[in-house]
């Protein structure tokens, strides 16, 4: 059956008609990829030409193309009927706008594969509409039994509906119990239903994701009768790869190292029954390197030349997203799709996510440490050993990738074809397993020095208390000018470099020479080549990232980790950036019109300066942003009180966690377990916990640790076992969410100052005083308060919760900081007294009902 098809003229204007005969006429009849300019009767009245190709191909360079562009692409032959080609990128650029169009080499017949639509102007939200949900009456009173209505809610959904209508940047911050949730969401999935336009809602945690996707748009979709479609994105790496579940399958006996094959076979037989493909999908969780052998990544993809590309879960995931108003992602994701688009400059295209203009950032008080984690790099001597090691297996040599593409080449049929592939075998026999052991001492051998320099430099500077302590170095001017920097570790990584581009540029000879190979025998080794690919770009990052270490770069900060394993000492090098203002205001504030961002604790001191100056948002003109304060609307002065005894010591000072232990056990009697202790050091927790187990078990009270379960089932158990006592640390000072009696007490062991010894800490509290600033006040202080907050936000989740916090860090009233600690939380009533004051106001306040 022929394709339709219609006059060109009745799409292209004259003049570009002439354009596109010109341009095909000077690519010799070959296939050309331009992209055309429409006027406002979407006639194409302008062409500009980005690609040349063959008779068969052209190269598709579509980062160009723009909402209401449109792409055309000539066949030779005169038959417009799409190819599978066309069809994929046609699919990709209809969902962003851009139109699609074949020619014959004449432009006299054209097949609108994707016709142009006109670009819609935007329908602003209402807000009488959008609070209509949320009055006494109204959908959400109707529908929910216990729904309450909330002024602080609707003060924050006239801020974002604000933020969308008039394209600004708003800061929330939403005390617990706003319902933030909501207060976004409704207007995001309005705008998103009114004018087409998809919304990305970001989080820091797995919690709230599942909460929106399973909770809160369920809740949406049922109470305001509301047709759209969500989206939990993951990223790439937490589905499988069925290309390398197949290549196992097949070749194991080359690729499976022995240790990993029970769980590789385990995983092997769940790839067969999978729904998803994703991790989220397994009962157990897998060994890292288990995983990695048959987890989906970018650079070991062939995309539509893969056999199963149709079949793929990434892919599948993708398309799901790409059709998708609402995607639910978390920052990690967000971050590494603004790194893509802001490196490709396409920021109306797609990057890892489908192009979007409006972005909720919740829990933003995390975005700065996330954009570090992003750019910042680490280089171990087992980040480069597993990379050689998939090359030529480290404990088999008969195993590895090039043991397996040898194996290919044996498949080869023609003459010519076959002695390449002998030539290609014998390199890697005679030079490139050499190569690789070769490459292999040398990286064993230059950490194995650098680290026995750099420990007894420690020792000999007595920087380590404790030999199985963890050190970090940081790479200040002092250190760069010292004997160790210059020949002992600036000359061996540099060596180290040379020997890694060496071997490199050994393994481009070997893929130049496959590239001799003709196409049929190149398509037998495709699956295997993109993996050696992959590793020899990877090894050159190494290098990158190397090179980058021992360069100076002042907006940089560059660390030595060292710890001991098994008695030898492992060394790893670290570089962050000192600041991530710039880059983000790059990245993220200067290319979306729209972005929420909100959490339960951004202010200190009752304003946002500290978190502004921290991410950027300092640089955006005022007019552009907008910044609103919430409250919660729990009754705190009727729900808790604070404990604070002052009759304990400093937590430097030398009886301190004696008198901890003591207390802490002291408190649990009081409250009948029910008691999530939160520490700052994992030590001190590790030692109470041994210390205090036996006796709060004795009381009958289950006694939790953190590190004895994953986190999930930690807090599914603490839940559960309503006298449970839970010793945790660092990520369990928020993100939990735990209502009713079985948190009835929070104990706030410490301040949660961060150490100020840690490298990046440290550095960007010099840099803070070098610029004429304050770092304790200016930096210390505030993230301390901030995570301050989010401890004592643990307690109540809910109007009907009770309990009480207990502080056993008298700097709080005794330092001339500690009230900004005091005044970033709730009105509250506090008691600031003796142990023995505070443990009796306690006990009566727990004894009596709210009531």
């Amino acid at each position: 059956m022929k394709t339709t098809k219609w006059l060109a003229g009745n799409f292209i204007a004259p003049e570009a008609l002439s354009s596109i005969q010109d341009a095909i006429k000077k690519a010799g009849g070959n296939e050309i990829f331009l992209i055309g300019k429409l006027n406002e009767e979407l006639l194409v009245i302008d062409v500009d030409v980005y690609a040349m190709g063959n008779k068969n191909a052209v190269p598709a360079i579509t980062k160009d193309a723009k909402y209401g562009d449109v792409i055309i692409h000539n066949h030779p032959d005169g038959i417009l009927d799409p190819s599978d080609a066309d069809i994929e990128i046609a699919s990709c650029m209809g969902t962003l706008g851009v139109g699609f169009y074949i020619t014959d080499n004449q432009v006299k017949y054209l097949y609108p594969v994707v016709k142009v639509k006109k670009k819609p102007l935007y329908e602003e939200l209402n807000f009488k509409e959008l609070l209509g949900q949320f009055l006494p009456g109204g959908n959400f009173a109707q529908q929910l039994p216990r729904y309450e209505y909330r002024e602080q809610q609707i003060e924050m959904l006239k801020s974002v509906i604000n933020a969308f209508n008039c394209h600004k940047i708003a800061l929330i911050e939403a005390g617990t119990g706003t319902g933030k949730s909501l207060a976004y969401l409704v207007p995001a999935v309005f705008w998103s239903i009114k004018n087409q336009e998809r919304v990305v809602i970001s989080t820091n945690t797995i919690n709230l994701q599942e909460q929106l996707i399973e909770k809160d748009i369920p809740i949406l979709q049922k109470c305001c009768g509301l047709n759209f479609k969500s989206v939990l994105v993951k990223g790439r790496n937490n589905y499988l790869c069925l290309r390398k579940v197949y290549n196992l399958r097949s070749e194991g006996g080359t690729l499976i190292e022995d240790n990993n094959r029970q769980q590789l076979n385990t995983l092997l037989e769940w790839a067969i029954k999978t729904r998803d493909g994703s991790k989220a999908d397994l009962n157990f969780i897998p060994r890292e390197d288990a995983w990695e052998s048959i987890q989906s990544e970018a650079d070991q993809c062939t995309r539509l030349k893969c056999q199963f590309y149709d079949a793929c879960f990434f892919y599948i995931a993708r398309r799901n997203a790409a059709s998708a108003d609402i995607l639910v992602i978390n920052h990690y994701l967000l971050m590494a799709d603004l790194i893509v688009r802001q490196e490709s400059k396409g920021y109306e295209g797609v990057a890892i996510l489908p192009p979007f203009k409006k972005i909720i950032i919740d829990e933003a008080h995390h975005l700065e440490a996330v954009a570090t984690s992003n750019l910042s790099s680490v280089v171990s001597r087992l980040r480069i050993t597993k990379l050689l090691g998939r090359l030529i297996n480290l404990k088999d040599a008969r195993k590895g990738l090039l043991q397996h593409i040898k194996g290919k080449l044996k498949e080869v049929s023609s003459d010519h074809d076959k002695s390449i592939a002998i030539d290609i075998t014998d390199k890697i026999n005679t030079e490139i397993i050499e190569a690789r052991q070769h490459l292999y001492n040398t990286v064993l051998e230059v950490f194995e020095d650098i680290s026995h320099a750099v420990g007894k430099y420690i020792v000999n500077a007595g920087l380590q208390k404790d030999k199985n302590e963890e050190m970090k170095l940081r790479i200040t001017t002092h250190f760069a000018s010292t004997d160790l920097w210059h020949a002992g570790i600036e000359v061996k990584l540099k060596s180290l470099c040379i020997e890694i581009h060496k071997f490199t540029l050994l393994l481009k000879t070997v893929l130049d020479k496959i590239g001799e190979l003709s196409k049929k025998s190149q398509d037998i080794l495709s699956s295997v080549l993109i993996d050696i690919v992959s590793c020899k770009m990877r090894l050159k990052m190494v290098a990158h990232d190397i090179s980058f270490f021992i360069t100076t770069d002042e907006k940089f900060c560059k660390w030595i980790e060292i710890k001991r394993y098994k008695e030898n000492p492992i060394i790893r090098f670290c570089t962050a950036p000192l600041s991530v203002s710039d880059g983000l205001k790059a990245c993220l504030y200067d290319n979306y019109p729209t972005i929420l961002l909100t959490s339960a604790t951004l202010a200190v001191n009752n304003n946002f300066t500290f978190f502004k100056e921290n991410i950027g948002l300092d640089q955006i003109p005022e007019d552009r942003l907008s910044e609103l304060m919430l409250r919660s609307p729990f009754d705190y002065k009727k729900q808790v009180i604070v404990g604070i005894p002052t009759d304990i010591s400093e937590p430097n000072g030398s009886g301190y966690a004696l008198a901890l232990e003591h207390n802490i056990f002291k408190t649990i009697e009081i409250s009948e377990g029910r008691a999530l202790i939160l520490f700052t050091s994992y030590n001190l927790l590790d030692n109470l916990y041994q210390k205090l187990e036996p006796r709060i078990t004795h009381m009958g009270y289950t006694c939790l640790k953190q590190g004895m379960d994953n986190r999930h089932s930690l807090l599914d158990t603490f839940k559960k076992d309503k006298t449970s006592v839970l010793f945790a640390t660092d990520s369990f000072w928020e993100g939990i969410d735990v209502k009713g009696d079985a948190l009835e007490c929070v104990i706030l062991t410490r301040l949660p100052f961060k150490v100020p010894t840690e490298p990046i800490i440290e550095a960007r509290a010099e840099a803070i005083e070098n610029s004429g600033g304050d770092a304790f006040y200016n930096y210390s202080l505030p993230m301390a308060v901030i995570k301050f907050k989010q401890g004592f936000g643990r307690l109540i989740r809910s109007r009907d919760d009770k309990g009480v916090v207990v502080i056993f860090d008298s700097r709080v009233v005794t330092k001339r900081y500690g009230h900004i600690f005091l005044e970033s939380l709730p009105d509250i009533r506090y008691i600031k007294d003796k142990g023995e004051v505070v443990f009796r106001e306690m006990k009566e306040f727990l004894a009596q009902s709210l009531h």
